[in-house]
């Protein structure tokens, strides 16, 4: 123990000072964020929300413990009788080490404290944060930002959601025709379109497409045919009209669904471009888990073998399963994006498990997932604990060298991102 404790300082050392490639976020602009007036209560959004709702927290409250129009002090008699219920939790823990480092506050106890927290964080909330978290504190040399091609390019590049186009309904299909200026008025003509919409986002600097069906149905995309899918594709356009914009039930329109799934994973193969789906956990509450089992995509990478297939959060708490498909299948990678936070003891897990299991190539070691740009910095320390920790067993116990340690680091935090999304960056 004395020696995988020695390897374990050793490796937080060397990431602590490590550039490195976040692979997952969704944070605002920094003009945004810094024009809103922020309190305490933006600590305990994002993640923690999932935890205040599990608590018992009724939804109405965390509403208004979140809103713009609450005051402090009433958000701290929301917030008092349920923080006791999650301050343990990994996503508190994320939360407590970013307050720590920023507003050197590591928690709260009092409304006096929430006050005090409120204040130093609109004192600093001015241009120049994202520097001071993302570069300074953090060493981050691009994050990948999940949904706008405006992001600025010092911090992000930027990956692009696709669901809503699989999920077909008129106004999908009309805003792509105004946004293209072409005519979608048949199924052929609306893949065509597509096309041409990832065609455009590629050349002005995508990289990479994404889909969340986790969230509202399973995994596993049967291949249909476009007779299959034509005959709904008509409906949701003549049924379509006036103030109906949804015509198909969820369950009847997964042929066409499952056929545009198809279609846009070829054509992001086509416009060079890696694939990234949600699997595992999903956030909030009331969702189906069992949904999101990474396995259930498997006939995706067996089909499209020249598409690279990203497993973001890597099916947790399904790790194992994630990693039978990364080891099946070349075209299939696991991002850890998340992970930390979710579990670091299932992540720490997953980790041993994978050095064992899956090429050192497949795993992207760390994407924050946040929409608080401080609370990076605190899903970050729990990754380098993480990885430091599984690696330093490694090391300990089944004789890793530290040459083989430190190559991990750099492929997990830097270089496999760096070639999955073509980002073409030196190190």
């Amino acid at each position: 123990m004395r020696m995988e404790r020695q390897h374990y300082e050793r490796l937080t050392e060397l990431m602590a000072e490590m550039e490195i490639i976040d692979s997952h976020e969704h944070l605002p602009p920094e003009s945004d964020r810094v024009s809103q007036t922020k309190d305490f209560s933006m600590f305990f959004s994002h993640y923690c929300q999932s935890d205040l709702l599990a608590s018992g927290m009724p939804p109405r409250d965390v509403a208004a413990f979140l809103g713009d129009k609450t005051a402090a002090e009433e958000k701290w008699r929301l917030f008092e009788p349920y923080y006791p219920r999650i301050q343990d939790g990994s996503y508190c823990r994320a939360a407590h080490l970013a307050m720590k480092k920023f507003y050197d506050m590591s928690i709260l106890r009092s409304a006096a404290d929430a006050e005090a927290l409120t204040a130093k964080i609109r004192k600093v909330n001015k241009a120049g944060l994202y520097r001071k978290v993302l570069k300074d504190a953090c060493h981050i040399r691009v994050a990948m930002n999940y949904g706008s091609l405006k992001d600025d390019p010092k911090f992000f590049a930027p990956v692009l959601f696709v669901n809503h186009y699989a999920e077909v309904n008129k106004g999908t299909i009309r805003n792509l025709e105004d946004e293209l200026g072409v005519s979608c008025g048949s199924l052929a003509n609306y893949v065509a379109a597509l096309r041409k919409q990832l065609e455009g986002w590629k050349s002005k600097g995508m990289k990479g497409v994404k889909f969340h069906f986790a969230y509202m149905r399973d995994l596993y995309f049967a291949p249909r045919t476009q007779a299959e899918a034509e005959p709904l594709f008509n409906r949701v356009l003549e049924e379509g009209y006036g103030w109906r914009n949804v015509s198909l039930g969820f369950e009847e329109s997964r042929p066409l669904q499952d056929y545009i799934v198809h279609r846009l994973v070829e054509i992001a193969g086509e416009v060079g471009v890696p694939v990234v789906f949600h699997s595992g956990l999903q956030a909030m509450t009331d969702h189906r888990p069992d949904d999101t089992r990474p396995t259930r995509l498997w006939n995706l990478p067996h089909r499209y073998r020249r598409v690279d297939f990203v497993l973001l959060h890597s099916g947790c708490p399904w790790t194992e399963d994630a990693a039978l498909l990364a080891k099946q299948y070349a075209n299939v990678y696991l991002d850890m994006g998340w992970l930390h936070l979710m579990s670091p003891e299932i992540a720490t897990r997953a980790l041993r498990t994978w050095v064992d299991l899956v090429p050192m190539h497949k795993i992207i070691g760390f994407g924050g997932d946040y929409s608080v740009v401080e609370k990076v910095y605190g899903h970050l320390m729990l990754a380098r604990q993480n990885i430091a920790e599984a690696l330093a067993a490694k090391m300990a116990r089944d004789g890793m060298s530290w040459e083989r340690a430190k190559a991990w680091v750099r492929a997990m935090l830097f270089d496999n991102a760096n070639r999955i999304f073509r980002l073409g960056l030196e190190a």
